[in-house]
């Protein structure tokens, strides 16, 4: 089984809080996904002074990426179109892609998101 990480997993695993059952789910997949969305969203916390890192966000995501075994999913024009044509149920553009890419892998994600399971064919972990 594959997974998708959500920015939160993303972020959790790199303070070393991820959850067990997220943590048990990653460490059982064959591949675990990051969206390349993902360090722009962590980039954009990192500026607006939400989040503070230890070096810049790319070097950050690089290195997670690396460490973690994680392959980073490009953004596609059909992933963001879908994203686009979703039911409003979330308005998180970031949430909004990370679901339609779920639905067009068949992915469960990785997330604390409460919004997220409420798309159709959506399964989360965590």
């Amino acid at each position: 089984m594959n997974v998708l990480l959500d920015t939160c997993a993303l972020l959790a695993l790199a303070r070393g809080d991820l959850p067990r059952q997220a943590a048990n789910a990653l460490s059982k997949s064959e591949e675990a996904q990051v969206s390349i969305v993902s360090p722009w969203e962590v980039a954009l916390k990192s500026a607006g002074g939400k989040l503070h890192l230890s070096e810049p966000v790319f070097q950050w995501f690089a290195a997670m990426t690396e460490r973690y075994s994680l392959r980073p999913v490009p953004l596609e024009a059909r992933i963001a179109c879908a994203a686009a044509e979703l039911p409003l149920i979330h308005k998180d553009p970031f949430d909004r892609i990370l679901v339609a890419l779920a639905q067009s892998h068949s992915l469960p994600i990785l997330t604390s998101d409460k919004n997220i399971p409420k798309y159709a064919g959506i399964k989360t972990i965590w």
